[in-house]
């Protein structure tokens, strides 16, 4: 049994309806990222190492600091430089110095990074739409306006 099935079935105890829902949440999310794991791991690359080279695929040719990349993943720079050490030895990453500040690293993604992450979102993009036909088109407008009004709720309220 998945860790998602397993979860799933150890929070039938709780009734009310708000806490039910945060943990319905959380269980789809646990689902959603199991499978998001298994589909990345086929081209052997985590959904995170996935996000930042998309990043740098929609970033200037010249690349942008670490502490930029951190701060559009929500990570530390002690996470980033793992990451990006990790993405270079794959060959889908550069590092240098900053031209002005050389306490600053700047990353940037290499041809074979751009190559990889544009068949990676072409492959992404035909899994996505597989896996969403669950839902029709109406659900999933519903669904997007629900998550918004929860996100910007939660970041009204100062809890992100």
């Amino acid at each position: 049994m998945s860790k998602a099935k397993k979860l799933y079935k150890s929070y039938n105890w709780i009734g009310e309806i708000a806490n039910k829902t945060i943990i319905e949440l959380q269980k789809t999310a646990g689902i959603l990222e199991e499978i998001h794991n298994t589909f990345f791991n086929q081209f052997d690359i985590s959904s995170t190492k996935f996000n930042l080279l998309v990043i740098l695929y929609n970033s200037s040719q010249d690349g942008i600091t670490l502490s930029e990349i951190g701060e559009e993943m929500l990570v530390t720079k002690a996470n980033i430089t793992g990451l990006v050490d990790r993405l270079e030895k794959q060959g889908y990453v550069s590092r240098k110095r900053h031209s002005q500040d050389r306490r600053k690293v700047i990353a940037a993604i290499t041809k074979q990074g751009r190559k990889f992450t544009e068949k990676v979102i072409r492959e992404y993009k035909i899994w996505s739409k597989d896996v969403m036909t669950i839902l029709n088109d109406e659900e999933k407008k519903q669904l997007l306006n629900l998550f918004n009004k929860l996100q910007r709720g939660l970041v009204s309220k100062n809890l992100v």
